[in-house]
């Protein structure tokens, strides 16, 4: 009896000891968890998650890269997420877009570098929505920022140009559009030079800013400064709910034309031609710290549209004023918008 129960201890002692070995990885298994980029490097005298050691520049980021055969922006972007690494793009024009659909948990930066559109998107439903991506330093874009069902996006700081020689499709900007399932996007800087109008190519341009969604529309935007210095139709378009924008400056609105233009998510069949500065419609719970708008060279009907909205879950405005006041541009309001302005400076 004695015996057996010696046998019986034993055999617990040695399952313990062989569990304890499975669940605790050795010195050798954690190393190789570790990301190993040596076979993408392409320069080493550039340290791990400087995209110039996997080859890039801007002069030569389309270019394919030797291991994986996509171009070597792509390249570097698959390391950046495969590895959970921050990777640091050098500056100048990379004649190409920045396409981050579908990538999750993304960490970039960039000095002064400049693309032809980033967008970030999910293109199919099938596809995994594009999420955690975090932007930082300086970017500049000569056709559009796009977002699209993306969730928890960071970006420092971005420039929309206006530069048909610099834009893929030859075309003027486009601005920036946020649109549908969006949630929790950041933004801290972002300046939008010039929004253009036309002919088709331009007929879904409304709004320099925009934030809409036909019944998805974005959540919890904040943008800490915006500066729009001419948009051809309207300056800003925000629908959704718990938006927060810090300062908003817009120079010129309503400059250009409403030829071949689309109508709008959200809003009445030819409202869309009656250009504003900023157009509030079905947007809750939202604040504007300050916003002011130049009317002195701007050409359009509406300095504002407080369209529809819910006096309980206000979209409220602390300071809003006006400089170069035209008498000809006057505000619209709805009978039931719910915007709140706590501070109205003409």
């Amino acid at each position: 009896m004695k015996n057996g129960m010696f046998i019986l201890l034993c055999a617990l002692f040695m399952a313990c000891v062989d569990t304890d070995k499975k669940t605790k990885p050795n010195e050798e298994s954690i190393e190789s968890a570790v990301f190993n980029d040596s076979i993408f490097v392409l320069d080493n005298t550039f340290p791990p998650g400087d995209a110039r050691r996997y080859g890039v520049t801007a002069a030569n980021a389309r270019k394919a890269h030797p291991i994986t055969g996509k171009n070597r922006l792509l390249t570097a972007l698959d390391i950046a997420e495969q590895s959970g690494m921050e990777m640091s793009f050098p500056s100048g024009y990379y004649d190409m877009d920045l396409t981050l659909d579908h990538r999750k948990n993304l960490n970039l930066r960039f000095n002064n570098s400049g693309f032809n559109l980033i967008h970030i998107t999910q293109i199919k439903e099938t596809f995994p929505k594009p999420e955690n991506i975090s932007l930082k330093g300086k970017l500049i874009v000569y056709d559009r920022l796009g977002i699209t069902e993306a969730l928890g996006i960071e970006i420092d700081s971005v420039i929309i140009k206006s530069d048909p020689t610099k834009n893929i499709r030859k075309m003027r900007s486009r601005g920036c559009h946020i649109y549908h399932g969006c949630k929790d996007i950041k933004i801290g800087y972002l300046e939008i030079e010039d929004f253009g109008s036309g002919d088709k190519t331009y007929q879904y341009n409304h709004a320099a800013l925009a934030l809409d969604g036909w019944n998805n529309n974005p959540e919890n935007v904040q943008i800490k400064k915006i500066h729009i210095k001419s948009t051809d139709r309207h300056g800003i378009y925000i629908t959704g709910k718990d938006h927060l924008i810090g300062d908003v400056v817009i120079d010129k609105f309503g400059m250009g034309s409403s030829v071949d233009m689309a109508p709008m998510q959200d809003a009445q069949i030819g409202e869309e031609k009656d250009f504003k500065a900023l157009w509030v419609n079905k947007c809750y719970n939202s604040f504007i710290e300050n916003i002011i708008i130049n009317e002195k060279d701007s050409k359009g009907k509406y300095t504002a549209h407080f369209d529809y909205g819910d006096a309980l879950r206000p979209f409220t405005i602390g300071k809003f004023k006006v400089i170069n006041n035209n008498p000809e541009i006057e505000i619209l309001e709805e009978d039931v918008n719910g915007v709140v302005i706590e501070i109205n400076e003409d």
